[in-house]
């Protein structure tokens, strides 16, 4: 199975909720530039990777459902793609979707943050089916509970 770190995005533009909420119009290029950044170069990723993006660059600990919403209405703006999965969005560049025949590892992703796409590299790499497959799919995250969420999400991509 091919590997490669995961690349985070950087040099992200940091602006408030407040300039969103009360300026969108002037900060509508600086979400563009950062969706673009992102998308480009963490993608496929997933909803939930996204807002952990913005979290940082808004400097907030959720965000809220009108700031998704403007941030999924640039997503819209911008052409990007996204597919709804089982637990979440894969986001992908408006070039369209491509293959992944890697893995992408050393990130702070949750196991069900990572693509299905992308985990099924994983999942082909290990010879074992079920709860066999689920437990060697978590030891190579370094994880040791098998969580329900964890088990239908791995159900999921087994079936991928």
């Amino acid at each position: 199975m091919i590997t490669k770190d995961y690349k985070k995005a950087s040099n992200l533009i940091h602006i408030t909720l407040d300039q969103i909420y009360n300026d969108l119009g002037s900060v509508k290029p600086i979400i563009d530039k950062n969706l673009i950044n992102i998308v480009d170069t963490e993608s496929p990723l997933t909803l939930n990777t996204l807002k952990a993006r913005f979290r940082e660059i808004f400097d907030v600990a959720k965000i809220s459902s009108k700031a998704l919403d403007i941030i999924m209405d640039r997503v819209n703006a911008l052409g990007i793609i996204y597919e709804e999965e089982l637990y979440d969005f894969v986001i992908w560049p408006k070039t369209g979707k491509f293959d992944v025949n890697y893995l992408r590892i050393n990130s702070d992703r949750l196991i069900y943050d990572i693509p299905p796409v992308e985990l099924k590299n994983l999942r082909d790499s290990i010879n074992k089916r079920g709860e066999e497959l689920y437990r060697e799919m978590l030891k190579y995250f370094n994880l040791e509970v098998l969580t329900e969420k964890a088990r239908n999400y791995l159900e999921y991509v087994e079936k991928y």
